[in-house]
């Protein structure tokens, strides 16, 4: 009997041992990643500088109307403070600002160039969710992704700003002529040439015959 009781005994003790062991290693792998976003919190703390790029008088016009967009720059201005958390946060909010941006854009800049730069940035901004979403923030990646998003910003403005730039653009010389002999050409085109044949067939024939006038 005593010999069951210390057989139970040790399968007990080895499983606490084992159990106590498996608890050191988990608190202390949670100890590394934490140690780990401190780093990356601190270099994704100096990287986090999300520009608005300057506009025209023109673009800014239209943007400040768009209500979502302003939401969504907004955002951008706002850095965190206080931890990888609050990035994570962040990040969290700016996918939720930005992912119906291309379904509202204003009228006078409604185009699928423009529609394609807001869909571009939108996915730089989802593969940043993906690496604030991994144990350990990848501080480099973040960092290539925080260029990206500057880039991708610059480039919707100036897409912006072209538009602008075409629409003030006056008709070039020669355009009217070039519609006017168009037109011509349509309008020959909706002749029909078969009445034109047998009208002439019948003139023809009503001129006097010169030859016989002279015999």
């Amino acid at each position: 009997m005593n010999f069951f009781k210390i057989l139970i005994l040790s399968v007990f003790s080895s499983l606490l041992f084992f159990s106590c062991k498996d608890e050191d290693k988990q608190a202390l792998l949670i100890v590394k990643m934490e140690k780990k976003n401190r780093e990356s919190f601190e270099q994704i703390n100096k990287a986090w500088l999300l520009n608005i790029p300057n506009a025209s008088p023109e673009v800014s016009s239209v943007l400040n109307q768009w209500k979502e967009f302003q939401s969504f720059e907004q955002e951008i201005k706002q850095k965190p403070k206080s931890s990888i958390s609050a990035f994570k946060q962040k990040v969290l909010n700016l996918v939720s600002k930005s992912d119906s941006l291309h379904l509202s854009v204003p009228a006078r800049f409604n185009q699928p160039q423009v529609r394609s730069r807001i869909v571009a940035l939108q996915t730089k901004i989802l593969a940043l969710d993906t690496y604030f979403s991994l144990d350990v923030v990848p501080h480099e990646k973040v960092e290539d992704l925080i260029k990206a998003i500057n880039k991708e910003m610059i480039a919707f403005y100036m897409q912006c700003e072209e538009i602008i730039v075409k629409s003030r653009i006056p008709t070039e010389i020669g355009e009217p002529r070039i519609i006017s002999v168009s037109d011509t050409t349509r309008n020959a085109k909706a002749i029909n040439f078969d009445d034109l044949e047998q009208q002439e067939i019948l003139d023809k024939n009503k001129k006097p015959d010169l030859k016989k006038s002279y015999n």
